[in-house]
C-alpha cells in the first residue's frame, strides 16, 4: 500500500477514537463540545471523520476540555486504535 493509504486509514481510526472519547468521557454533542472547547464545529467534525489532520493547538484545546493533558489525550486516542493500524500493518 502507498503512504497515502496508510495515512488515510490512520486518520479515520484516529477520528473514530476521538469521537468515542468525546462521547464516552465528555458526554457532549459535537456542537456543544466544539463550542465549549473554542473549536469550529466543522473542524471537530472533520477530525472525527478522518478528513483533517489535527494540529497541536486543536488537540490541546480538546485535552483541556476533557480535563487531561495532551500526552494523556494522545494515549487515550492511541489506546482505541487497532494495533495493525497504529503500526501501519494492513
Amino acid at each position: 500500500m502507498t503512504e497515502s493509504v496508510y495515512k488515510e486509514k490512520y486518520l479515520i481510526a484516529f477520528g473514530k477514537s476521538l469521537k468515542k472519547i468525546r462521547t464516552d468521557i465528555a458526554k457532549k454533542s459535537l456542537r456543544l463540545f466544539s463550542y465549549e472547547a473554542d473549536i469550529p464545529c466543522a473542524t471537530l467534525s472533520r477530525l472525527e471523520n478522518g478528513t483533517r489532520i489535527p494540529n497541536v493547538i486543536t488537540l490541546k484545546k480538546i485535552a483541556v476540555e476533557l480535563n487531561c493533558s495532551l500526552p494523556e489525550l494522545l494515549q487515550k486516542i492511541e489506546d482505541n486504535i487497532p494495533e495493525n493500524i497504529k503500526n501501519f500493518e494492513f
